[in-house]
């Protein structure tokens, strides 16, 4: 065998391996989604959904992709609290846009290695009437598999973060994001009111 094609059959062999376990964080999140939308309360969804993305999203990542170029010049304590104002926009974002379980269900599509610690999961949402695609971009941190973004149809959330973000941080600062992404998690609260 050339070293060629050894280093080609490693290479798979690798890709391979690092798709063990990429699949359990979306199942989790999957579990627990369903879980949220059989409350009817939205802060028992909060608090139902609040574990689950803490277990399977790298809200650190997220923060630091959606910050851009801005995050290596915040200082730490900023980005923690980034950090956590990312948690809560995507529980209350997910506890908002399901306010009740009409059997919905998840399928598992494929899975991909795109480099030795990310891959992509994806899966479809059945509502009944409709189908969403829901593709999970993943990176592998410390031994575990994690979400860091959401592409819906197309539509990356995480691309979404970045662009709004970057355009209120050239208009009024790190301030100025800080308090969008609360004004985010309150408009998301509102909605579920309504």
């Amino acid at each position: 065998m050339s070293s060629c094609s050894a280093t080609a059959i490693a290479l798979l062999l690798s890709l391979n391996s690092a798709l063990a376990n990429t699949i359990s964080p979306v199942e989790t999140f999957h579990a627990g989604l369903i879980d949220m939308m059989k409350s009817s309360n939205y802060e028992q969804r909060l608090e139902l959904l609040r574990p689950v993305v803490k277990q399977t999203f790298d809200t650190s990542t997220v923060a630091r992709i959606a910050l851009g170029r801005q995050w290596r010049k915040l200082p730490d304590i900023v980005q923690q609290q980034l950090t956590e104002l990312m948690a809560e926009v995507i529980i209350s974002s997910y506890a908002s846009r399901f306010p009740i379980y009409t059997r919905q269900h998840f399928e598992i599509r494929s899975e991909q290695a795109v480099s030795d610690n990310r891959a992509i999961v994806r899966t479809n949402l059945l509502t009944g009437d409709d189908t969403v695609d829901l593709d999970y971009q993943l990176i592998e941190s410390e031994d575990q598999w994690k979400i860091f973004d959401v592409v819906a149809n197309g539509v990356s959330d995480l691309s979404l973060k970045r662009a709004t973000y970057a355009e209120t941080f050239k208009a009024s600062g790190i301030e100025g994001v800080i308090e969008e992404i609360q004004q985010t998690i309150q408009a998301n609260r509102t909605r579920a009111d309504l």
